[in-house]
């Protein structure tokens, strides 16, 4: 496994593992962003815990790729869906930038498992 893979998946975790804990400790930037988007509180708490699946299975994924793929496959998943609600909600670039960094972490620790 190469050095890349290793620093690209624990930024991949670092990112979602905030992104995870904000929502489901109610952090109150957190809710305005939910609010802001229209998006319901049960369905915020998911997306937090697929966002800390997600952080596991990346970690986990340096031990055992396949798991690591499937993870970050998830991860970037999320990311649109962000990227989808963002835009819907005419959100500044300023505002989409970590849901696009999101995904190219998770692009990146994908083709990084597969090279």
């Amino acid at each position: 496994m190469s050095v890349a893979t290793v620093v690209v998946t624990v930024l991949l975790a670092g990112l979602f593992a905030f992104a995870g804990t904000i929502k489901l400790l109610g952090v109150t930037q957190s809710l305005a962003i939910r609010d802001h988007l229209g998006i319901s509180p049960g369905l915020w708490r998911a997306i937090g815990v697929l966002e800390w699946a997600g952080v596991v299975g990346a970690l986990a994924g340096l031990r055992w790729p396949p798991l690591g793929i499937a993870a970050a496959t998830g991860l970037a998943l999320l990311s649109v869906g962000a990227i989808v609600s963002h835009v819907r909600a005419s959100d500044s670039v300023g505002d989409t930038a970590p849901s696009v960094i999101g995904l190219g972490l998770a692009a990146a620790t994908v083709v990084l498992h597969t090279v």
